[in-house]
């Protein structure tokens, strides 16, 4: 590691934990910001130099310009709460429950939430009631979409300008076949069956339950180092669920849905990284191995370089007109894609591939595909 990144973990386990930083040097803050913005943690190193009062504080400038990060974070915050709120009471008029996916539910971990930084909110209403759900949510007001057709996806965003309400129909897409029907049961357990009322945000909400953020929480981070780019706000989600459902997650349960998706050993590096560099204990880490060699370097690797949503791949988005070019477009795309993962999860890396060609390179689950109903656009 970088002294600036030893610098950037011990201010950020200084967040999560709420304990004093445990670095007696000068911090590079410049730097030391720099990578917060990189993995979406600036929010959470700001309220930590904030409270600070020793020759470690950063300077009145840049301490300044903190506050107004902090100021605008608890503006933006108090609006997503709003709208959020307001779509679960429009929602629950109609008799539709919905489950508050990330966001608010993971931030309520956090030993301060507003602190958790996050753009959007994500509501999971279920295949039944997904269309009726849409067009409610439609109603809300400055809310607007594009006429998207609902059917080919997970979700269906409706947009407030710099936010959007993400209504999903199914939490993950997942392409093959076997693993899908794992993911499936795992959600019909965390998520209809055994999903959890708790207070939050001033008010009586359905949450996942402990087992599937437990789950979930991971499945997120990984989904996002597969396509868009993890940051270090992911893994810290994954970290405040360990520690505060500690003992009480059903282990079984998520040793099975890891096996049955093959994801035992994405689970165990990333819980390297979670011990290693935010300080989880061991303990509280589930299937926990320090046995990987070099793998748990190379995701760190990756992780730093790419940050959250830092995957900036011009190509992937022009994707051709025609039929034989986009299919043509799509196999390079998977081949970069499966070079890049073998250097970390060789077999991870074959898998994926396969799947892809057995899939036809689509990034659809066609079996969540319903009807092919569309919600026009306001007038």
């Amino acid at each position: 590691m970088t002294n600036t990144e030893v610098q950037y973990f011990a201010l950020l386990q200084a967040a999560i934990w709420d304990r004093p930083v445990a670095y007696e040097g000068a911090i590079n803050w410049p730097e030391v910001m720099q990578l917060a913005q990189h993995h979406a943690t600036i929010i959470l190193l700001c309220d930590v130099a904030s409270r600070m009062n020793d020759s470690r504080q950063p300077d009145m400038e840049m301490l300044e310009k903190m506050k107004q990060y902090m100021r605008s974070n608890l503006f933006f915050h108090i609006k997503l709460r709003q709208t959020m709120l307001q779509a679960v009471a429009m929602l629950r008029k109609q008799g539709i429950e919905p489950v508050l996916l990330k966001g608010f539910s993971l931030a309520a971990l956090y030993p301060n939430p507003a602190l958790r930084q996050f753009g959007d909110i994500d509501l999971f209403v279920g295949l039944e009631k997904f269309h009726e759900a849409c067009a409610v949510l439609r109603a809300m007001p400055g809310s607007y979409n594009w006429g998207t057709i609902l059917d080919s996806g997970r979700h269906f965003n409706i947009e407030f300008g710099e936010y959007s309400l993400e209504i999903h129909r199914v939490s993950s897409e997942v392409l093959e076949a076997e693993e899908n029907a794992v993911y499936m049961e795992l959600e019909r357990q965390g998520l209809v069956i055994n999903a959890e009322e708790v207070e939050l945000e001033g008010a009586h909400l359905r949450v996942p339950s402990k087992d599937f953020m437990a789950f979930f929480t991971f499945y997120h981070a990984w989904h996002h180092f597969l396509t868009t780019g993890v940051g270090w706000r992911q893994l810290c989600d994954i970290a405040m669920v360990l520690h505060i459902y500690h003992g009480q997650i059903n282990e079984e349960q998520l040793r099975r849905g890891l096996e049955g998706m093959h994801l035992m050993k994405p689970w165990q590096a990333f819980g390297v990284l979670l011990v290693q560099y935010l300080g989880l204990p061991e303990s509280e880490m589930p299937f926990y191995t320090a046995k990987l060699h070099r793998t748990p370097q190379k995701l760190y690797s990756f992780i730093m370089r790419e940050g959250n949503f830092g995957r900036h791949e011009d190509f992937k988005k022009k994707r051709p007109k025609n039929y034989l070019l986009r299919k043509a477009h799509a196999f390079i795309c998977i081949l970069v894609d499966f070079f890049r993962m073998y250097k970390v999860f060789p077999q991870v890396a074959f898998r994926e591939l396969a799947s892809s060609l057995k899939q036809g390179f689509t990034k659809v689950n066609h079996d969540i595909i319903g009807h092919g109903k569309k919600i026009c656009k306001k007038k």
